[in-house]
């Protein structure tokens, strides 16, 4: 397998005395007699940030005091391009040549790569675990496939509505929208309060986004069982959802023409101007997106002291609504030879208070509902809104093995649907149509 050229090794030639073995480490602990690698390959997604080197390299120097046994263990780091993942996972599980011990993987990856047999299953060690009852508890539920471990949550994000709380006071808005009706009727004070603004976004290639509005009413998208997939958009529920979002385009004129057929970045492909630049700029006064989306804001953005978040309401005020949680995940390669070591590295990387600090690095949460809901987020105007809504996370069915193919692959199915309702195509057969290809592109990777 050929690495990029990205791929950079941090070396962790920390030494200390003493070779006795390390206490446990809620997975077990390392045994005296366990083999004690001379390396230990991580696989790290994305580019080498020289921030999250330095959290690398701390974290490597922590493992050595932990696990003395381990000290003279070097901990080669490689940084591997999200786009090339899945090929270079394979060509390395195939090849058997330069794999990882431990690899990063998307949360949405782990179902699949599970079954796959890409990574290990990991079940003795995770239900030992110390730090398992803290994890929230769905973001634990996607790394569990028929009962077995095949990761754990490292760290994760949500999308939210981002605000001014100053626009919201001249509007006479008290407090941010608990139910639908609510979301409606603030944004058309918001419309009133500052003229030739839209009141919030209703773009119709998110999924990740659009979800949260099915889940807030009840319904499931898709639901599996024994292995098989039933697509559930036209249920009640999810009908009324759908009714409900195009609503804000159709009905209430909330959200532009131009949305149609866009991201929360624009056009699809794009990194900046659509909504994200409106909201920047003043032009868009409720916006749907994590809190990673302030590095696509425009570098001219306006009133950035006033920005504030609160979670996407359910339809009738029942808490806020559930929200996908995308992040990382942390594996153990299935071809490594040294999974005890692997595991008590796993376990000082995602330890409470490093997977706290290095999902700060990002604008990401840590797994720990502790660290969430009475961490420093509460405190903060703008993190508050996406903490609580973090609380809330699943991910279910987007994390299905064939869901790239129905949503970002070569399908657009939900998109699709949204686009040609908001361009006045009728509600039911628009609607059984998009359910039907979904669930065939579910159960089979195609629409026929």
């Amino acid at each position: 397998m050929k690495l990029t050229k990205s791929a950079v090794a941090i070396g962790a030639a920390v030494v200390l005395a003493g070779a006795a073995a390390g206490c446990g480490s809620g997975g077990g602990g390392a045994s005296a007699n366990a083999a004690v690698p001379a390396k230990l390959t991580v696989w790290r997604m994305g580019a080498s940030v020289p921030s999250q080197v330095t959290w690398m390299k701390e974290v490597v120097t922590q493992f050595h005091k932990k696990y003395p046994q381990y000290a003279k263990t070097k901990v080669n780091v490689q940084w591997i391009p999200w786009t090339v993942r899945t090929t270079d996972w394979n060509d390395a599980l195939s090849s058997g040549k330069n794999a990882p011990d431990v690899t990063e993987l998307g949360n949405t990856d782990t179902p699949t790569e599970g079954g796959l047999g890409v990574v290990a299953d990991i079940s003795s060690y995770v239900k030992s675990w110390s730090g398992k009852s803290g994890i929230v508890p769905g973001m634990l539920a996607n790394d569990n496939q028929n009962g077995n471990y095949y990761a754990v949550p490292w760290f994760g994000g949500v999308r939210a509505v981002w605000y001014r709380t100053d626009e919201f006071t001249k509007a006479g808005i008290s407090g941010p929208p608990t139910t639908w009706t609510a979301l409606v009727t603030d944004a058309q004070k918001l419309q009133k309060a500052y003229p030739g603004t839209y009141g919030i976004d209703a773009i119709t290639d998110d999924t990740n986004a659009f979800a949260s509005f099915v889940w807030g009413a009840g319904g499931t998208i898709a639901t599996e069982s024994h292995g098989t997939w039933t697509a559930d958009l036209t249920s009640p529920a999810d009908l009324a959802a759908i009714k409900y979002y195009v609503s804000l385009y159709r009905t209430y004129h909330l959200s532009p023409s131009k949305y149609i057929g866009q991201t929360e970045l624009g056009a699809v492909g794009s990194t900046a101007g659509g909504a994200n630049t409106d909201f920047g700029l003043g032009k868009l006064d409720m916006y749907i997106d994590g809190p990673w989306a302030t590095a696509t804001m425009p570098a001219n953005s306006t009133d950035k002291s006033h920005w504030a978040s609160f979670p996407i309401p359910s339809e009738n005020g029942n808490g806020p609504a559930p929200v996908f949680s995308g992040g990382s995940d942390l594996g153990i390669f299935a071809t490594s030879k040294y999974k005890q070591a692997d595991w008590d590295l796993i376990s000082v990387m995602d330890n409470t208070a490093n997977s706290t600090s290095f999902a700060k690095l990002q604008g990401f949460f840590p797994p720990y509902s502790a660290e969430i809901s009475g961490g420093v987020y509460t405190g903060q105007a703008f993190m508050s809104g996406f903490a609580t809504a973090a609380l809330h996370g699943q991910t279910a069915p987007l994390n299905a093995k064939n869901w790239p193919t129905a949503d970002t692959g070569k399908d657009f199915i939900i998109p699709d649907m949204l686009k040609s309702l908001m361009n006045g195509a009728p509600l039911q057969s628009t609607v059984a149509s998009a359910n039907s290809q979904l669930q065939s592109v579910l159960n089979t990777g195609s629409e026929s």
